[in-house]
């Protein structure tokens, strides 16, 4: 309980400047005035002798608050005896003095009401040391009370029958009683300390923004526990006194994988949506929060609303956009929504914590956000763990946070231990096993803290420190009794989670867990993320940590289960919309061929919704998942499902000649010989197939394709084994050099193809067929001798690619375009296409693309005189197209790269560089560009233009011949009169 204990100042000498009838009137005004102020507290009068009183909080019925209201019971008693000199009619002044303390006691009623312990003593010994009209406090009281009072520190006192000084404070001033609900988030803050540098970078940036209009970002990097969040929360609150807007974005390592996941959070949190919600509600809620940032289009609301899972309710008729386009829709909406929220009266603080948590599409959101051309004055603070590199298009300002020095780390360790003296030997123990890392000193020091005030009041002998954060972490669970079961439920789930989950999942009846529940955010280990505490959340990852370790595997396996069996049973909404969540605790269930289904449906999902980063990594996942199964055709199937979905997807994301699309390919090629009747054998062979057409291993390839078209003759009446093998068949003729051969068969695949009955094809291969069968055959078209009508191809191709809104298709159509108009001698459109495959690629990746996009303007950059300029940006796109292991036609870049060298007279580099990929292909047996490469390094050699072309005519087929001589033509009528003569070593040659 809280004791106040009061005394009239000079009561001696009082009696005798008065008559005695004056001094009893005084003293029974003042026993009114001590019971009249503990009424309106919430007090209770245990005793009134003579000049004295004793006033407890807590007793016979304990608040919340006890501390405040004791406080507040001892202002008012010094303001109101100051007015009994004029009530009672006196000439002498009355002050009294008050002494607050807090602390467990004893309660007996032996002889009327009793109690026992320090507290009551400390209470009387403060009083005595007060100044009168004081309201002195112990320390202890003033940690409680906190920031609703204004203090003045008045120093240690040695005090009767203390061994140790007590640290006492007068009370100044406070706001009124029945505002301490508005104060409650304003209390005490331990203050930054080792972090003014940091702050200062922040503030500068700050200020950059709202004076420049122009977003500003920041990245604090820094291991767990080293003050990131800490760091930000500490800058919000000193630009408190700014007007601004602060939204923060939390993300989470159980949803990395989950869409826009933390955008989401916070539109429902700004927008209040509750669960009792009327669909109609939550349209009017979200619309008003839209509207705050100046979001009302029509189509703008309903693609926020299908986002956050309440569209429809305003009756209209669902969206149907493309996925991609959809997403990318979205993408643009959100961007307006938080530009919406900053304002040049009010600039915007985005805090977006834990960045390596995030998934890829709002990574992606967050990029398309800081690398805007608008004017916004906004500053984004991001906050991110050093293991995962986050590379944002707009470079933010690096902030990495160290572990605190020695005297910053006591500096901590005081701040915490403000309220109440610790030990020099318990200061070094805290400060040695903390290692510098500020929440460690933190939650340390509280323990240490904490067990004082526990045990026998504010002076009470601590307990032993814990010898590890661990130990200390579950010594602050074991003592939440009941609690900690359900802490350890709650770790189970995850950070975030909500109550009716964890109630569920939790196997208590209602009473038990109310009083758990209420256990653990009393004692600050969750916190309450919405107003109405339907959503809970722990207040550090460390506790979630000490908790979830603190189970053997056993329970956590029936935990996760347990949870699995209610996420799929009774919130399948949820499922529905994260399989992941329920792959996730499937796995840790130890039932991995359960988790891999999952797996398998999120990846899909991922797919469709056009994010295959995020599906690339739930299959991946279940991949390892599945691999802890039994061996056995199960697990062999279940993997084999798996990895038919993530081969295509490791293609488009890593391109069809990289290692990781190998390895998968060739595991599902294992596992689908294994299995009984060869599954998903087609599409597999063409998968690994593909591999080695990319990587110019064209002899395992024609192998390869020869039994895809075994297939199709077999399946004559199967379009997906004649479109898929004679588009296959095509492209390796084509690398061949049978160029006649190529056409014939990519015709057949194109003729074959209907975008709308073979759509179903793509989930399997993702690859549009008629997109790339088109570019192959205008290709091949192209080299037999119709430019015309190689050009009509490749533009169908782009609508095509265009109607289908897949992104690796439509990156594919643009690189696709600018590549024929380089064939075709345009460097106009050679430009326009690259550009716009350079910026498609910036957003969603497809380093092939991007590649063969530099190489094409750096071609066309060259031809408008640049050429120094042109190869650079040529060679820097050859680099991206090598890193993606990918083989197949870099012959044909070796040539623009020789003709922009001689055009610069560096002859010797070109024909080192004509010379290196002719060796190349003699060894893959890619021929599709070596009469060129031939012919460029006959006239490298001066050979006469008769005789070179009679050369090319016996070492090529006439149609390739006759394609390398009208490339030469073009070369020499470019040149003229300003080409360089061939260097006399290469005459001689």
């Amino acid at each position: 309980m809280t004791v106040l204990f009061c005394d009239v100042v000079g009561s001696t000498s009082l009696a005798e400047r008065l008559d005695p009838e004056d001094v009893l009137d005084v003293l029974s005004a003042f026993g009114d005035l001590m019971g009249r102020v503990a009424q309106d507290f919430g007090g209770h009068v245990a005793r009134i002798v003579g000049d004295g009183a004793d006033v407890y909080f807590g007793y016979p019925l304990a608040s919340e608050d006890d501390a405040v209201r004791a406080v507040h019971a001892g202002l008012a008693i010094v303001e109101e005896a100051g007015r009994l000199q004029h009530s009672c009619g006196i000439a002498t002044p009355v002050q009294v003095r008050v002494g607050i303390a807090t602390g467990l006691v004893a309660v007996g009623a032996r002889e009327g009401l009793a109690i026992a312990g320090s507290t009551p003593n400390l209470a009387a010994r403060i009083q005595a040391v007060a100044r009168p009209g004081q309201v002195t406090i112990a320390p202890g009281t003033r940690r409680i009370a906190g920031a609703q009072f204004e203090y003045q520190d008045l120093g240690d006192f040695e005090l009767k029958g203390f061994d140790e000084p007590v640290r006492l404070t007068a009370v100044t001033g406070a706001g009124e009683p029945d505002g301490r609900s508005a104060w409650r988030g304003h209390d005490t803050k331990i203050p930054l300390v080792g972090r003014e540098a940091d702050l200062a970078n922040l503030k500068a940036r700050w200020t950059l923004a709202a004076t420049s209009r122009r977003i500003q970002s920041v990245m604090v990097v820094a291991e767990p526990g080293l003050g990131k969040s800490r760091l930000a929360s500490g800058f919000d609150q000193q630009i408190a006194s700014v007007a601004h807007t602060t939204v923060r974005l939390q993300c989470s390592p159980f949803h990395s994988n989950s869409m826009l996941r933390p955008v989401v959070q916070h539109l429902v949190r700004a927008a209040g949506f509750a669960r009792e919600d009327t669909q109609a509600l939550l349209v009017e809620k979200l619309d008003a929060q839209l509207a705050v940032a100046g979001i009302g289009a029509e189509l703008d609301r309903r693609l926020i609303a299908s986002l956050v899972a309440v569209d429809g309710a305003s009756g209209d008729p669902p969206l149907d956009l493309p996925p991609v386009a959809q997403l990318q829709m979205t993408r643009n909406v959100l961007c307006r929504y938080f530009m919406g929220l900053a304002t040049e009266q009010a600039p915007l603080l985005l805090i977006v914590e834990d960045l390596h948590w995030m998934d890829p599409t709002s990574f992606a959101l967050l990029d398309q956000l800081l690398a805007t051309a608008q004017r916004v004055p906004m500053l984004v603070v991001l906050t991110s763990r050093p293991e995962r590199p986050c590379e944002l298009a707009a470079q933010p300002l690096l902030i990495r946070l160290g572990r605190l020095d020695e005297q910053a780390s006591r500096d901590v360790v005081a701040n915490m231990a403000a309220s109440m003296a610790l030990s020099a030997a318990d200061v070094e123990t805290i400060i040695r096993r903390s290692d510098g890392v500020p929440l460690f000193l933190e939650e340390m020091t509280r323990m240490v803290l904490d067990s004082r005030s526990r045990r026998c009041g504010a002076l009470a002998r601590q307990p032993e420190v814990p010898d590890t954060l661990m130990d200390l972490l579950m010594e602050r669970l074991d003592r939440l009794g009941g609690g900690k079961w359900l802490a350890q439920v709650a770790a189970v789930i995850g950070h975030e989670f909500s109550r009716r989950l964890l109630y569920g999942a939790a196997g208590m009846d209602p009473a038990s867990f109310n009083e758990a529940l209420q256990a653990m955010l009393r004692a600050g280990l969750l916190l309450r993320v919405d107003v109405q505490g339907e959503r809970l959340a722990f207040k550090h990852a460390l506790i979630e940590d000490a908790a979830y370790g603190s189970m053997i595997v056993k329970t956590r396996a029936v935990l996760h289960g347990r949870l699995a069996d209610l996420l799929t049973s009774e919130f399948t909404n949820m499922i529905e919309r994260q399989p992941e969540v329920a792959a996730r605790h499937l796995s840790r269930a130890l039932r991995p061929l359960e988790a891999g289904r999952y797996f398998l449906q999120a990846g899909e999902q991922a797919l469709r919704r056009g994010a295959p980063r995020e599906a690339a990594a739930h299959l991946s996942e279940g991949v390892s998942v599945v691999a802890a199964a039994p061996a056995g055709h199960e697990r062999s199937e279940a993997e084999l499902s798996l990895l038919s979905t993530l081969g295509p997807t490791t293609m488009v994301l890593a391109g069809p000649g990289s290692e990781a699309f190998r390895d998968v390919q060739r595991r599902a090629f294992t596992l689908c010989h294994e299995l009984p009747g060869a599954p998903r054998q087609f599409p597999v062979t063409y998968g690994l197939c593909l591999y080695h057409w990319g990587r110019a291993e064209l002899e395992t390839a024609r192998w390869l394709a020869e039994d895809l078209l075994k297939v199709a003759e077999l399946r004559r009446d199967d379009a997906e084994a004649t479109i898929a093998a004679h588009n296959m068949s095509g492209m390796i003729k084509l690398s061949l050099g049978d160029v006649r051969a190529a056409r014939a068969h990519l015709e057949r695949s194109v003729a074959c193809y209907d975008p709308q009955r073979h759509a179903s094809l793509y989930p399997v291969y993702l690859m549009d067929f008629g997109v790339f069968g088109r570019f192959y055959l205008a290709l091949a078209t192209l080299i037999t001798g119709d430019e015309e009508l190689a050009g009509r191809h490749v533009q169908d191709a782009h609508e095509l690619a265009a109607r289908g809104n897949q992104p690796h298709t439509l990156g594919f159509s643009m690189a696709a375009n600018c590549s024929i108009a380089v064939l075709r001698n345009q460097p106009g459109v050679a430009r326009k296409f690259a550009q716009q495959c350079i910026d498609f690629c910036t957003q969603t990746g497809f380093s092939e693309f991007m590649g063969l996009a530099r190489i094409s303007r750096g071609w066309a950059t060259a031809r408008d005189g640049q050429t120094a300029a042109g190869l650079d940006d040529m060679e820097a796109g050859i680099r991206l197209w090598q890193a993606t292991g990918f083989e197949n036609w870099q012959s044909w870049f070796a040539s623009l790269r020789a003709e922009l060298l001689v055009d610069m007279g560096r002859s010797d580099e070109a024909l080192a560089e004509l010379d290196l990929h002719l060796g190349r292909m003699d060894r893959s047996g890619e021929n599709l560009f070596r009469s060129v490469l031939l012919a460029q390094r006959a006239m490298l050699l001066d050979v006469d233009r008769n005789t070179r072309e009679r050369l090319l005519a016996e070492a090529t087929g006439m149609a390739a011949a006759q394609h390398a001589i009208t490339w030469i033509r073009r070369i020499e009528t470019r040149r003229g009169a300003s080409h360089s003569p061939p260097h006399a070593g290469h005459r001689a040659i």
